[in-house]
């Protein structure tokens, strides 16, 4: 029963091409990858480099970081800076390219919805709301489901999954939904079983690590936690994707890091964990 898990890698800093062989899917950032204020040109460039690599890409994610001004453009999903008009636009673009790629969940990061001192939280609310619906609409048009990431930020307005969770039901679209980070439950201590609670609501999951490499398995794992966030998702029947995401550090010294070597470890400690639970 191994396949009823797919395992795949976040391709932000990883060059597809050096990635080792194994991996069920990519999981291709929006806004790296994908970026609307890309010409048709290099879309078609991006695109045929993955289709190239023969690997799915049913999963995407970093769709529009406002807080990262490499990729944002100052874009947020609420407060003084959400811009309906640009969201409509940048909606428009992503998911008619993500559908060209297989894209069929697409990850949208907590920190993009913000209330700031002085802005009405109600309103915040309104506004993310209605930022949702701009998704929930092209995600219909293009049959690609939505998943809400909390990222632990007090600042935000879901910083947890159980809050994330509550706001995704109030949106009240089929399509919106939530992701579950394994990182962002460790940094607030959340229980894994708050999942348990509505499973239908859990689209994705990722492994991801900040500082030393949390998630680069063969640096510093946490065999813990994995085990104890697989045991969850057998006993609730997932049966989808599940990525890694890590900040990439040489686990055996080399410069430039061996992207080939590292992912090819990191794959082979996912496999086993599988193996593990749902073997």
């Amino acid at each position: 029963m191994t396949n009823q898990i797919k395992l795949g890698l976040v391709t932000d800093v990883v060059p597809i091409e050096e990635i080792a062989e194994g991996w069920d899917f990519y999981e291709i950032p929006n806004s790296v990858h994908i970026l609307p204020m890309h010409s048709e040109a290099d879309w078609a460039a991006n695109r045929d480099r993955y289709r190239a690599r023969g690997v799915p890409t049913p999963v995407a994610s970093h769709y529009v970081s406002g807080t990262n001004p490499e990729f944002g453009f100052g874009s947020f999903a609420s407060g003084p800076s959400y811009d309906r008009e640009q969201q409509l636009f940048w909606a428009s673009r992503s998911f008619r390219r993500m559908s060209e790629i297989g894209v069929k969940v697409v990850g949208v990061w907590g920190g993009f919805f913000r209330c700031p001192e002085g802005y009405s939280r109600a309103k915040a609310f309104d506004d993310a709301t209605s930022f949702c619906n701009i998704l929930a609409d092209e995600g219909d048009r293009h049959g690609i489901e939505i998943a809400l990431e909390p990222n632990a930020d007090p600042d935000t307005l879901f910083p947890s999954y159980r809050e994330g969770l509550a706001f995704a039901k109030s949106v009240n679209r089929e399509s919106i939904k939530m992701m579950v980070d394994l990182n962002y439950f460790i940094k607030l201590n959340e229980p894994f079983d708050i999942i348990r609670e509505d499973p239908s609501y859990c689209l994705h999951v990722q492994m991801a690590g900040e500082g030393n490499g949390h998630s680069q398995t063969n640096i510093e794992p946490r065999t813990e936690a994995y085990d104890e966030l697989f045991t969850v998702l057998k006993d609730i029947g997932y049966h989808s994707t599940v990525s890694v995401a890590a900040p990439w550090l040489s686990s055996t010294g080399s410069d430039p890091i061996n992207y080939a070597y590292e992912t090819q470890t990191t794959l082979k400690y996912m496999q086993d964990l599988r193996d593990a639970h749902f073997g």
